[in-house]
């Protein structure tokens, strides 16, 4: 272990800051007592170390969209109580010595989704309920049909199971067999698999604009770097895309083109088509993130982007934890079986094989994935009705775009309001939800907020209530004027 000297103190960024501060705003005081009791809890915690130098006022108050008077209030409270030392031209740095170094502090985008407040309605995260008859299917697994299956520690996944899988991508289009399957505990492994195996430290991995942060954050990992392809309301805008992969020569490209997270646009047939065939001209290995697409109300058939010739460049990541259960984590990669037997290896150092439970559980779901895919439909329609009608009836002047399916409404405040800073709000008055920042590499402001419909109806019910209630009371002018 090396010492940490007081000489030079290890930075604590705004953004991890802002991570670890997570809903700080409690609404029973002014914002620079609330920051304060929580960076004091923070310390109190060890999740701030004595020696570390906090952020500079300036940067924390454009990371948190509070005035910097907010900041500057709160380090003198903090000051004033022993917690932190100021010194003019040094910075704010926390009150003690430091022992040891503390470990890399990794910044994640998609931190703040698992961020959970008892006393708040959680409208975080797009995770659906539990189907009810999931539980029966678990009471009717019978162990001793799966002898032969039980001991087994094959990192690709038990071949009864490839072999189900295989046969789902061909009914909906895609021939397949079960050596272009690789079993993996949820679609999240899947494309870190991926983005481990196939991309290197300086490597441009290109995305949409706004997508699944735990990509941006697989990717950031490895050391690559992320480049967004910019969107309209259908999804990828095909000429950006082009000058993307003209400009940086990606190593990958990761997209989720059906009922996307988090706009819920659908990519037309056209694009589709057409950005295989970039992947095939180009040579450049393209993972389609399918969680969603067979979450239509319309149940229409998503063409995938492997239906069309990628040359053998075609990856995807599937999952039926969205149709089925969140809890089940299983997922999969189809691939050409090359890239298969490339990926077992990185399966197996991630976590050797899938759990048997959630195998068995995946060949029960599968022989009637058509009807659990209905009675999903069924559960998330009326929530999404909820939504709709609370954003026509409450907050009118919001705009929305179609929604198709999946599983949350991209919302846009009107005026350019910040999103962040209505966030922020909106957790004083009981209610967490996701700003468009939350879903985008660029660490920028934006209008747009991410509304899930998955929670039971009462509690969607009632955050949408207090949604509208905290948009009647935000201050909407620019953050330099709010009142501290």
């Amino acid at each position: 272990m090396v010492v940490q000297s007081s000489a030079n103190p290890r930075k604590v960024g705004a953004k991890r800051l802002v991570q670890l501060l997570g809903q700080w705003i409690t609404g029973e005081g002014p914002l620079y007592r609330d920051l304060a009791d929580r960076i004091a809890a923070l310390i109190a915690e060890g999740s701030l170390r004595a020696d570390e130098l906090l952020p500079p006022e300036r940067a924390l108050a454009d990371a948190l969209t509070v005035s910097r008077g907010t900041i500057v209030r709160s380090y003198d409270h903090l000051a004033t109580d022993g917690a932190v030392v100021r010194v003019q031209g040094s910075g704010t740095t926390v009150a003690g010595r430091a022992l040891t170094a503390a470990m890399r502090s990794d910044e994640f985008v998609g931190e703040r989704l698992w961020i959970n407040e008892g006393a708040a309605i959680d409208l975080l995260k797009a995770i659906p309920l539990m189907l009810p008859v999931v539980s029966e299917m678990l009471a009717e697994i019978d162990l001793s049909a799966h002898a032969a299956d039980l001991d087994g520690a094959e990192p690709l996944g038990w071949w009864r199971l490839r072999d189900r899988i295989a046969e789902l991508h061909t009914r909906q289009g895609l021939s397949t067999t079960p050596h272009q399957i690789l079993v993996t505990s949820g679609a999240q492994q899947a494309i870190s698999l991926v983005v481990s195996a196939m991309v290197r430290p300086g490597d441009v991995v290109l995305g949409e604009e706004d997508t699944w942060p735990g990509l941006i954050d697989a990717v950031q990992h490895v050391g690559a770097r992320f480049e967004a392809v910019r969107l309209d309301r259908d999804g990828l805008i095909i000429d950006d895309l082009e000058a993307k992969i003209h400009r940086f020569r990606p190593a990958l490209m990761a997209f989720n083109p059906q009922h996307q997270n988090p706009t819920g646009s659908r990519l037309p047939p056209d694009r589709v088509a057409a950005v295989a065939a970039l992947a095939r001209r180009h040579r450049i290995l393209t993972l389609e993130d399918r969680v969603a697409a067979d979450i239509g109300f319309d149940r229409r058939h998503l063409p995938a982007i492997d239906e069309h010739d990628t040359g053998g460049y075609g990856i995807i990541a599937g999952s039926i934890c969205k149709v089925v259960w969140p809890g089940l984590r299983l997922g999969w990669l189809r691939a050409d079986a090359q890239v298969v037997n490339r990926l077992r290896s990185h399966k197996a150092v991630a976590d050797m094989f899938t759990p048997a439970v959630n195998q068995m559980l995946g060949i029960a779901a599968l022989d009637r994935y058509d009807d659990l895919v209905a009675q999903r439909l069924e559960q998330l329609r009326p929530a999404a009705d909820i939504v709709v009608d609370a954003l026509r009836d409450e907050l009118p002047d919001w705009t929305f775009a179609p929604l198709r399916g999946g599983l949350s409404v991209w919302a846009t405040l009107p005026d350019q309001a910040s999103a962040a800073a209505f966030v922020r709000h909106a957790s004083r008055h009981g209610v967490l939800i996701a700003s468009g920042q939350q879903f985008s590499a660029v660490d920028a402001d934006c209008p747009n907020i991410r509304i899930p419909f998955t929670a039971p109806a009462a509690v969607l019910s009632e955050g949408m209530r207090r949604l509208a209630e905290a948009w009647r009371t935000f201050d909407r002018r620019p953050v330099a004027a709010h009142v501290i």
